[in-house]
């Protein structure tokens, strides 16, 4: 019975250790994105709210800016995932589809990088043992 109260408590420790790494890693990648938008002007980052429609050429999407505002975009020749967070550039135009004058349109090459969707939840939990071990 202890070997076996060892061996859970071994697993469960391992397991926490690797989400701790990976957590530093998103968290690693999330400020060297931030860095990098605050240095390019025209770099946006973004969080994918949904995707509404799937084509051959593209996606219709709805993204989530810094603000909160929300936004249908256009991604040509892109299918980003749901809950991803992408650095972006792009132009406001017509959308003939839903006749809305205030569609964001992104271009193939302008999807710059993009971190996997957890990636919010990842940093917060980095973040918060970092807060932990400096109250310590």
């Amino acid at each position: 019975m202890i070997v076996l109260v060892v061996i859970v408590l071994l697993v469960a420790w391992l397991a926490t250790r690797r989400q701790a790494r990976r957590d530093a890693l998103m968290n690693s990648r999330w400020q060297a994105m931030c860095a990098r938008q605050m240095a390019e002007p025209g770099l946006h980052v973004v969080r994918m709210a949904s995707v509404y429609q799937r084509a051959r050429r593209g996606s219709k999407a709805v993204i989530v800016w810094g603000t909160g505002y929300q936004q249908d975009t256009w991604f040509a020749g892109n299918w980003p995932v749901p809950g991803s967070i992408l650095m972006i550039r792009g132009t406001v135009g017509w959308g003939p589809h839903n006749n809305n004058p205030n569609v964001f349109y992104v271009e193939p090459d302008q999807v710059i990088c993009a971190l996997p969707p957890g990636t919010e939840r990842a940093v917060a939990r980095h973040q918060e043992r970092q807060a932990r071990s400096i109250t310590r």
